[in-house]
């Protein structure tokens, strides 16, 4: 089974890619633990990223719980290195307390050492720990991640943080506002996509909007964008029609909705994440769900961010793992580059701690 990523030339639309060689963030074989969620990144100084991570039960459902705490990492050298792990105080004092997780979904900068992390409370009391959702949290420092504010309530909603952007002087958070006592898919009509808006660098946070998708049945997961002409892109996964995913289109913030429609992905996707590059939308993560096992990595290009290529697998391995991130910077010379992490599983499916996983990066290059 072809389980490894490796160094190579993948073709795009706009631009051709070089996707680096994968890089080992978190061994978390080596320390018997496991880590699925929780991928947030952000630039919060020249030069300077925080990167967070789980660390779960490597034992619990064989690796594949939400039982544990988040950390982080900084980098100072635009992501060539990162400094030791940190524990999250919130997150590590809240699982103490026995009855909540926390997963940092999404982190953002709006200014200068400034960070704003958005959590969602993962219920300890069944397995496999991640579901139902409490009310998502907040946190802020401003001194780069040395320190953090006590948490506060996003909303009084429910669900789970999907995304958060920082757009034009605020910030845009996505929620799924679904509680998961029946199942983490879209099952009642009250279950909806939201964004929440900050003006005040994250202080407070009001609801500003809801998306407005024909049906939410059987969807969740979900991602937003901003494209170079400034239109406002969200996205959701969809159980029932994996190879498509639902769209919505703002060109004003999400103040009115021009178009919703689908995103056709020949290979399709299941927790999809996007970004830009020099230009061209990426849109990575798993590659769908099947009955006889769970899809492999996959990576797709476009131009506009919904007429995707036909993608191409990074690793063919049907494994309940890949859940993804990333983040563009720019480096000290001016060129872009993105960072891209992601769980890896460390067994075979269907041995012993089958669902444990390292965490890993790796770069993609524009070749314009």
């Amino acid at each position: 089974m072809n389980r490894v990523l490796h160094e190579q030339m993948i073709r795009g639309i706009v631009h051709d890619l070089k996707l680096s060689e994968p890089i080992l963030f978190v061994d978390n074989e080596k320390k018997g633990r496991s880590g699925h969620a929780g991928h947030a990144l952000a630039t919060f100084d020249e030069g300077k990223i925080i990167d967070f991570h789980a660390n779960t039960s490597g034992i619990r459902l064989g690796g594949h719980s939400g039982f544990g705490w988040m950390e982080y990492q900084i980098s100072e050298d635009f992501g060539e290195s990162f400094g030791p792990s940190q524990k999250f105080p919130y997150s590590w004092d809240t699982f103490l307390d026995g009855y909540w997780a926390v997963a940092i979904e999404k982190v953002v900068s709006p200014k200068k050492n400034v960070l704003v992390a958005f959590c969602t409370l993962l219920s300890q009391m069944r397995e496999p720990c991640y579901e139902p959702y409490g009310i998502p949290n907040v946190l802020r420092s401003e001194d780069g991640g040395k320190t953090w504010s006590p948490a506060f309530r996003l909303c009084e909603r429910r669900g789970r943080v999907f995304d958060a952007l920082y757009i034009q002087g605020s910030i845009f958070v996505l929620e799924f506002c679904n509680d998961s006592e029946e199942s983490f898919f879209g099952n009642k009509p009250e279950h909806q996509y939201r964004i929440y808006k900050s003006d005040d660098d994250g202080r407070t946070f009001y609801e500003h909007c809801v998306v407005p998708f024909p049906d939410t049945t059987g969807r969740s997961y979900g991602n937003m964008i901003v494209t170079p002409e400034s239109k406002l892109i969200v996205y959701t996964y969809n159980v029932n029609d994996q190879n498509n995913m639902d769209y919505a289109i703002s060109s004003d913030g999400g103040k009115t909705w021009d178009s919703t429609g689908l995103s056709f992905v020949a290979k399709q996707i299941r927790n999809p994440q996007v970004g830009l590059l020099d230009g061209q939308f990426i849109l990575h993560g798993r590659a769908g769900e099947s009955e006889t096992g769970h899809g492999a990595f996959v990576l797709y290009t476009s131009k506009d961010g919904i007429v995707w290529d036909e993608g191409t697998i990074l690793i063919d391995d049907k494994s309940a793992c890949f859940y993804s991130n990333n983040l563009t910077v720019t480096g000290a010379d001016g060129k872009e580059r993105m960072l891209v992490q992601y769980s890896e599983n460390v067994k075979d499916p269907g041995t012993p701690w089958s669902g444990q996983v390292n965490v890993m990066h790796f770069w993609l290059e524009s070749m314009k």
